[in-house]
């Protein structure tokens, strides 16, 4: 039941609470249908539901969207023609200027959607009752209300992708510094530990050579020095071998300025979880999204990516999706998905694609072996 609410009637929660407020705007047509009383009522309430869902189903962004606004424009037109009732215009006009659509595809909507509004104010000012003038200045302000609404959504929602751009970017660069000051330290290591023990081998495994000659205990004693040096070396090696593996957030400051080149918009939520992975777990993801954005920019002709970042009581989830083409001609092995399954698995991990509205990509790492470790 959770799950239809939110693929079938709740809004996407990208867009917060705005779709709902606008639901406001439909007392108006409700009350018209009090009481459904007549087939030309029954008629206009089915079509209003149809609108609803046309509406909420609009802000999915997927290769349907198209029918889903013209759906509403024809709906609204009945509505303004027949009833002179243009608040459901209101409804298109927010959804098609809040839509992460590009500027190309927003001025193709906009002159239909303003082709339509002129159709339906042309039509009720023929038709005008001159001695009811008076009550017509509700509708000229709706169908005003509708012509500037788009502009005015348009611009709310460049501003809150800039505020949230900047706000991801802070986060990013945050762990950048942390990371930074991890190849730094792993450099030390390098430098230091690592030639001090290297030296330490060389001596210890040179005096073992000196005194084959000298008491059996003392040889016994500089070979156990010698192996435990050799052990310490690869144990910094390791530490610094895993202090420079990447990290998720600088590879998403690196493919969000590769997929905005290509005019597709990408969010990412819950990213915060991401920085405290295991640093294994960090690469593995790394190197799927950054697959998967290739893959997304060359052959997708999405204009929405979205990246989910995700813990359960035993795995790492990650789960990568765009609202593209899909793949129904992509061959098993094709596109580096070989690649990624086989990183995924080698921590025992699964891998899924499918093709839904889009490219959906899934993965789960078990933490089990990680907080073992811990």
């Amino acid at each position: 039941m959770k799950h239809f609410f939110t693929e079938h009637i709740l809004f996407p929660k990208r867009f917060g609470l705005l779709p709902y407020f606008l639901l406001v705007f439909l007392i108006p047509n409700v009350s018209y249908f009090i009481p459904l009383d007549s087939v030309t009522k029954g008629i206009f309430f089915l079509l209003l539901l149809v609108f609803l869902k046309a509406y909420r189903d609009g802000y999915e962004v997927t290769k349907h969207l198209q029918y889903h606004f013209f759906i509403q424009l024809i709906i609204s037109l009945l509505f303004g023609i027949f009833l002179g009732n243009g608040y459901l215009f209101i409804f298109t006009a927010w959804e098609i200027g809040s839509l992460p659509i590009g500027k190309k595809r927003f001025q193709q909507f906009l002159i239909a959607y303003y082709s339509t509004c002129a159709i339906s104010i042309g039509w009720g000012l023929l038709h005008a009752d001159l001695s009811i003038a008076e009550n017509d200045y509700s509708l000229f302000i709706a169908f005003l209300f509708s012509i500037i609404s788009p502009l005015v959504a348009r611009s709310v929602q460049s501003s809150y992708q800039q505020s949230y751009r900047l706000a991801q970017q802070n986060q990013r660069l945050e762990s950048i510094i942390r990371q930074g000051e991890r190849e730094r330290i792993a450099q030390d290591l390098h430098d230091n530990l690592g030639q001090a023990f290297s030296i330490i081998t060389m001596k210890t495994e040179l005096a073992a050579k000196l005194l084959e000659k000298k008491p059996e205990a003392v040889q016994k004693e500089l070979i156990e020095i010698a192996e435990t040096s050799r052990k310490n070396l690869s144990m910094v090696r390791e530490i610094v071998s895993n202090l420079q593996e990447r990290t998720i957030a600088k590879t998403m400051i690196e493919e969000e300025k590769n997929i905005r080149v290509a005019d597709i918009l990408l969010y990412s939520k819950n990213e915060e979880l991401a920085e405290n992975w295991p640093l294994p777990v960090q690469d593995v993801c790394s190197a799927v999204i950054k697959e998967a954005v290739t893959n997304m920019i060359r052959h997708s002709k999405a204009s929405l990516a979205e990246i989910i970042f995700g813990e359960t009581e035993d795995s790492y989830c990650l789960t990568i999706r765009d609202n593209g083409d899909g793949f129904t001609a992509i061959r098993e092995g094709a596109h580096g998905l070989t690649g990624m399954r086989n990183r995924v698995e080698s921590f025992h991990g699964c891998f899924s694609i499918m093709s839904k509205d889009g490219t959906v990509l899934e993965i789960k790492i078990p933490n089990k072996s990680f907080k073992k470790a811990e």
